[in-house]
């Protein structure tokens, strides 16, 4: 079979996570090929020894910087628009339908490469997508969900700690038409299904959950013979498989400076806010944490420029770093709660304060804080006091630590890579 992994390349934790399962795939003897819109994380995949084809349209680094500020709930875009504009989609579709039958390929393996959904569909192939738990139908219809405000500031936040959110979060979320507009303007051009719902939309032929069972607490049995609890609201039946636990395992040793900065009897706080964090939270995260006793690693990725920030004796910065190494360093952690970050931490047995961007990292975030190992907070109420309280809390409580440790045993016994590659296999 001749699978194409089609990421969105400004995003490292999709990247790397669909490397990961590339590379178990050709284990089980499949062809695999990268699809890429342009983004700087291609040398990624190529420096793995996948072949990476660029598709056109390429979205530019402007254009892709308005893509993540969306999906922050930032900007200037009102939510009740999408990632991609209609006239993109007509021009991004097509490109992709030419591409794949180029190839002949078999399926379409996607994270948030969102134009694959219709192009898949016209080239008479399946779609596979791997989407973490917290952002899954069955999630909200067992009414798991925790609130968190994307894009609500000012005095309304503190109101929401006084109403029924999470009840609410859980109602809305199988209903909401987010971002579907145009997608369905241009499948009805196409003669293809309208999609019902944005859950409805995000899941694929085959939708591989890329968590572990018992930490998202919803079993193999039930995920895989789930019906929706509202059916009206999906134009087909979605098939949803586990995968497992897959996060960045960036190639190379701990930096020297890291390795260095870490050699401290001092509280060692690891931060990294992934590429979809925001660059205002983290500039306020790095402000307060300046003024606390710790020693710290801020890992920037693209969304802010670490030259110059000033490291110090207190704070250091880097692009990058191999998390799976570097975590495991540190006493606790400062996550946006991305699947990625939060599945790092667990491995390293960090426990870890989450900040989210938007409700599918609240999910992931709350996942660790229901087994107590971890603190939610809100974005809109990071203060001194709020952050220096939690990271306290962290620190002394042991009872944090301890359940991480126990969530990494749990997780540390899945390779989800392989896992998904199996399915992926199985399915086809």
């Amino acid at each position: 079979m001749k699978i194409i992994c089609f990421p969105h390349f400004f995003y490292l934790s999709e990247v790397s996570r669909l490397i990961e399962i590339g590379h178990a795939l050709r284990k089980l003897e499949q062809e695999v090929i990268f699809f890429s819109h342009g983004g700087p994380y291609e040398s990624f995949a190529r420096e793995a020894g996948f072949e990476v084809v660029p598709i056109t349209p390429t979205m530019s680094p402007e254009r892709a910087n308005e893509y993540m500020t969306y999906n922050r709930g930032e900007g200037s875009k009102s939510s009740s628009s999408s990632f991609f504009t209609y006239e993109e989609l007509k021009a991004y579709v097509p490109a992709e339908v030419d591409a794949l039958r180029q190839v002949n390929a078999d399926a379409v393996l996607i994270g948030w490469n969102l134009p694959s959904y219709l192009s898949a569909q016209l080239a008479g192939i399946p779609i596979i997508v791997q989407q973490p738990g917290p952002w899954t139908a069955p999630f909200f219809d067992r009414k798991m969900a925790e609130f968190a405000p994307a894009v609500a500031g000012g005095s309304i936040v503190s109101l929401f700690h006084y109403l029924p959110m999470d009840r609410f979060v859980n109602w809305l979320m199988p209903r909401v038409r987010l971002w579907i507009k145009p997608f369905n303007q241009l499948a009805l051009e196409l003669g293809l299904p309208q999609y019902k719902s944005t859950l409805d939309f995000m899941a694929g032929d085959l939708t591989l959950v890329m968590d572990t069972p018992s930490i998202l607490r919803i079993s193999p049995e039930e995920l895989e013979n789930y019906c929706p609890t509202h059916p009206e609201f999906f134009h087909k039946l979605p098939k949803y498989k586990y995968g497992g636990p897959c996060y960045a395992r960036l190639p190379g040793g701990v930096p020297e400076p890291v390795r260095d900065h870490f050699d401290t009897p001092r509280t060692k706080l690891y931060c990294a806010m992934g590429v979809s964090g925001s660059p205002r939270v983290l500039r306020s995260i790095i402000d307060i944490i300046r003024g606390l006793d710790l020693r710290t690693l801020i890992v920037t990725t693209t969304i802010l420029y670490n030259d110059n920030n000033g490291s110090s004796d207190q704070v250091l910065f880097r692009s990058h770093v191999p998390a799976h190494l570097v975590n495991p360093m540190a006493d606790i952690a400062i996550t946006h709660g991305g699947a990625g970050t939060v599945q790092t931490a667990i491995h390293s047995g960090t426990p870890l304060v989450g900040i989210p961007m938007h409700q599918e990292q609240a999910g992931n975030i709350s996942l660790i804080k229901k087994q107590g190992a971890g603190i939610m907070l809100w974005k809109q109420e990071l203060t001194r006091k709020h952050i220096a309280s939690a990271l306290e809390t962290l620190v002394t409580d042991s009872q944090f630590r301890e359940n991480m440790e126990r969530l990494k045993l749990e997780q540390d016994k899945i390779d989800g890579a392989a896992r998904a590659a199996q399915e992926i296999v199985n399915f086809l």
